[in-house]
């Protein structure tokens, strides 16, 4: 398959690359990521993200902060994680990993007053995202970067 072909050439531009650890890796980045923005706190994940998302979670935060409202979210786990699609481009040595979360959280959001407004503290909320990865393969960081979300 493309990605399979896209995963070996990954190992090939950076042999310490593996899987396994890229998806254990996304999957605590997902984690962190969604629970930041969830609290309207993305500095600690500004690193993690790509100028895109940044600016368009911070829209999303900024909005709700302009309506009043605040977030209380806590995150439960991941009850599905997959390897959606995988890309390398050999001239950048650029790789993209999109991978498939299920993630279950409870949250509530309430407005100035303190009034629950959306969601329930004691029911678990199942969220489906996908979300793509990048990373120039070969360099010193080894950090990947979220460049892209959807469902």
């Amino acid at each position: 398959s493309e990605s399979a072909t896209a995963l070996a050439a990954m190992k090939g531009a950076d042999p310490s690359f593996n899987v396994s650890e890229f998806l254990s890796g996304a999957r605590g980045a997902y984690e962190m990521i969604l629970m930041a923005f969830e609290k309207g706190d993305l500095a600690p994940v500004t690193p993690f993200i790509s100028e895109d998302v940044y600016e368009a979670f911070a829209t999303v935060v900024d909005d709700r902060a302009d309506k009043g409202l605040t977030v209380e979210a806590t995150f439960v786990g991941i009850s599905d994680l997959g390897l959606k699609e995988a890309t390398f481009d050999h001239d950048t040595k650029e790789a993209e990993m999109t991978v498939r979360f299920t993630g279950e959280l409870t949250y509530q959001v309430r407005d100035n007053a303190g009034d629950v407004v959306e969601g329930n503290a004691n029911e678990i909320k199942r969220q489906k995202d996908v979300w793509t990865f990048a990373r120039t393969m070969g360099t010193d960081d080894p950090n990947w970067r979220l460049v892209a979300t959807g469902e």
